[in-house]
């Protein structure tokens, strides 16, 4: 495996696999609106990346950052490839990108009282396995219920990640995205 992480944007040839993967990937109440989305596209704080197996073309992950903080607000590879070590191999990728950046995501909250708690855990139990830990808070976007990992051995604040990500959303979809802090 020869993984590469290629900026991408709507102008480059791969772009439409890219945007359909993460509207495929991902709840459509995950994903964030097109024009907030689109219109970061120019800002260096903020990575869209296409992911490579040399030439193959493998999945997508979306970086935020923020001082010393890049947050993984997407990774997704392409259904066919999945369960064969890409997923791995892109968090290795980006964590060796960032190399000198504190390393977080979100995935959904893991508790029984959801029904796809299992394949929750399996979530959880993926991201351990290939470096991140709890950071010790849960975050609540959208109404959706999160719980927040850090690169194992690095740590953050709440405070931290929220500066980041209402810094992304700008004052009007902050309001609407509604990221705090929960129990």
């Amino acid at each position: 495996m020869n993984l590469k992480l290629n900026l991408t944007n709507p102008d480059q040839p791969d772009f439409d696999q890219v945007y359909a993967l993460y509207q495929q990937a991902f709840p459509v109440d995950e994903l964030y609106p097109t024009d907030l989305l689109f219109g970061h596209f120019n800002d260096p704080n903020n990575e869209f990346w296409s992911i490579y197996d040399d030439e193959k073309w493998v999945g997508l992950v979306y970086c935020m950052t923020e001082n010393d903080l890049t947050y993984i607000g997407f990774l997704a590879i392409a259904p066919e490839l999945r369960g064969e070590g890409y997923g791995s191999a892109a968090l290795a990728a980006v964590k060796e990108k960032y190399s000198t950046n504190r390393v977080c995501l979100l995935i959904e909250e893991v508790s029984p009282k959801y029904a796809d708690y299992e394949a929750r855990k399996k979530r959880f139990s993926f991201y351990q396995a290939n470096g991140f830990q709890s950071a010790g808070f849960k975050i609540a976007e959208l109404d959706v219920h999160y719980d927040f990992l850090v690169a194992t051995g690095q740590s953050l604040t709440s405070d931290e990640y929220l500066s980041l990500i209402n810094h992304y959303c700008g004052q009007d979809y902050a309001k609407v995205v509604n990221s705090h802090v929960i129990d």
